[in-house]
Parts: structure tokens; C-alpha cells; sequence
């Protein structure tokens, strides 16, 4: 499962009054869109879904099989007519076992256990490989992103980093189980590279790095950040 997210060099995804649009560049936001088509399912929270509204499709990406679109919403709070609803892929709503639902007649609904923050997490990926689902892209909020984080759940992660600062508003991470610096989840970077004005990292928890074949050097049209010796 990848997490990816866009933040300021600060950490930041959105600014102290909420505002978010557009913390990344359009380079950035394309890259995204590359991202969910290589994906089985792209995954959000409710607290995304009701701030943004994304659609979540794969977009200007030729040839893309569109990923299922899962929307985490523990209470079933998502509109009849979000536009995760509407018909560019599929979607399914992951709720709570005993949330009303009665409001969204067709829907794909699960239904799932709760958990200290919102669903079973490992319960919400073994319901997603039941239906064929095999790579997940984490698109969801710092809640969402500390949830699957403290599952142990997060195999990747690629961060857009922008060249602005906030100093305050929401960070990218929000609790993950982890209280002290002994405990923190130590990363190996794969690679950096240039997209417009902003930098992606990518990085896998050191225990599991793997080579990927999308890196910069199969990319010719990325510029590798050279690295300090």
C-alpha cells in the first residue's frame, strides 16, 4: 500500500483556515493521476471526501483503467451526490456496522468493525483483496494516513513537497501510535526527483525496500535532484 500526499517544506497540507487548493504543482497533480492508474484502488477518508470532493478518477493518463474508488466514512456521512458517486469508476463506501446507509440506495456499501480511530484497517484491506484488489494508493487525510500507519499497512510513501511555508494548519501525519523518537518509522529514500517546482520523494520503510521500476531512471522526462556528497 503507497501513502502519497502534498505538503509545504513544513509539513503542512492545508493552511490554518482549511485551504488547500493548490499547495502542489500542476506537474505534481498529473503525477497523481499516473500514480491512481497503476493502482487497484485509490482510498480516501471521510474528512477528504466532505472538504474537497474529489472525484478520485485517473485523469489525462491514456489508456488507464480507472482504480476503484474507496471512501472511508465510519458514520456514512458522504452526500448522495459527491462526486465519488458518479459513474467515471467504481466506487465503494467502507462504514461502520451499524451506520445508517439508507440514504445511499445502489451504493457498494462494507461494513466493517470499528477500531481505536475510525474502521479496522487490516479489516478494510482484507475486504479489498476479497474483490481483486492487490495495490492500494492512500490518498486520504493525516487522520486516515496515521490509522494505516499504526496498522503497520503503509509499504510506500511519496510526498510532493512544495516550496512554501505555512507554520500552521494540519500536518501530513496525524497520530500513528508512535510516542517517541525510538519508535519512529525510519525510512530509505528510492529517489527525488524535480517536477516543476516541486520535489517528490519517495521512500520505503527501510525493512522492505525494493528497487521500483518507475524510478527517475526510468523516466526520462524527470530531472534527478543531484545529492549532496
Amino acid at each position: 500500500m503507497r501513502w502519497k500526499y502534498a505538503a509545504t517544506l513544513d509539513g503542512r497540507i492545508a493552511a490554518a483556515d482549511g485551504s488547500s487548493r493548490w499547495i502542489s504543482s500542476p506537474q505534481s497533480r498529473q503525477d497523481v493521476h499516473r500514480l491512481r492508474a497503476e493502482a487497484d484502488a485509490v482510498v480516501v477518508g471521510s474528512g477528504t471526501l466532505l472538504a474537497d470532493d474529489p472525484q478520485l478518477a485517473a485523469r489525462g493518463v491514456d489508456g488507464a483503467i480507472q482504480p476503484l474508488r474507496v471512501v472511508v466514512d465510519t458514520r456514512a456521512r458522504i452526500a448522495p451526490g459527491a462526486r465519488v458517486l458518479d459513474d467515471a469508476a467504481p466506487t465503494l463506501i467502507a462504514v461502520g456496522e451499524d451506520a445508517d446507509t439508507a440514504h445511499l440506495p445502489g451504493v457498494d456499501i462494507v461494513r466493517l468493525p470499528a477500531a481505536e480511530h475510525g474502521l479496522d484497517i487490516t479489516a478494510l484491506l482484507a475486504a479489498l483483496h476479497t474483490r481483486g484488489v492487490r495495490s492500494v494508493l492512500l490518498e486520504g487525510g493525516p487522520t486516515l494516513a496515521g490509522a494505516f500507519v499504526a496498522a503497520g499497512a503503509v509499504d510506500a510513501v511519496t510526498g510532493y513537497l512544495a516550496p512554501a511555508l505555512l507554520g500552521a494548519g494540519p500536518a501530513a501525519l496525524a497520530d500513528a501510535g508512535i510516542s517517541t523518537i525510538a519508535r519512529a518509522l525510519r525510512l530509505d529514500v528510492t529517489d527525488v526527483v524535480r517536477l516543476g517546482p516541486d520535489l517528490r520523494v519517495r521512500a520505503v520503510p527501510a525493512a522492505v525496500r525494493t528497487t521500483d521500476p518507475t524510478d527517475a531512471a526510468a523516466d526520462p522526462t524527470l530531472t534527478t535532484v543531484p545529492q549532496e556528497s
